[in-house]
């Protein structure tokens, strides 16, 4: 089974190759990576998490198109990194900055939980998102992630280590 989302025109599906295209091109916006660790040098940097990715196989990553209704990408959602001992991953999410505000985010990281909980007998995901980025972390907290720590110097963002909070949700 694939995770759904519940509103009308946008669906979840696994991503492709031929997303890469629009993916690098609304995460090259300044605005859509200015909150990320993202270090976009060129579309190439997408091609192996899209290779990698196989929500066939639960010990895999699995990564997720969020499209419309013509099948055009706006956002992603999945896992980039999984484990196995507890089973869970981290989950991670991109929205094109034109879809921010209207709760997709949120509610694409719920379906992929869900989905990850039920599928892949995940016992708990991981999240994290920048101490400055309080749009992320509400979109983690309306999917039921609880923060759990502030991570010091984590991850680097635009030349510096930065502070991210590190979120989990374990199986209901």
């Amino acid at each position: 089974m694939m995770p759904r989302l519940h509103r009308v025109g946008l669906h979840l599906r696994p991503i492709a190759m031929a997303d890469a295209p629009a993916w690098f091109a609304y995460l090259s916006m300044p605005d859509a990576v200015e909150h990320t660790s993202w270090a976009l040098d060129g579309i190439e940097v997408l091609y192996p998490q899209i290779a990698e990715s196989n929500p066939f196989n639960r010990d895999a990553p699995a990564l997720f198109a969020i499209v419309d209704d013509l099948d055009e990408l706006i956002g992603t959602v999945g896992f980039h990194t999984v484990w196995t001992q507890p089973r869970g991953g981290e989950i991670a999410y991109n929205l094109h900055p034109a879809y921010w505000g209207r709760g997709i985010a949120s509610e694409a990281c719920e379906a992929v939980a869900q989905w990850a909980f039920a599928e892949r007998d995940y016992a708990s995901i991981d999240a994290y998102a920048l101490d400055s980025n309080s749009a992320s972390q509400r979109v983690l907290e309306k999917s039921g992630f609880l923060p759990i720590e502030l991570m010091q110097g984590l991850r680097t963002v635009q030349g510096q280590a930065r502070d991210f909070w590190r979120y989990r949700r374990t199986r209901d």
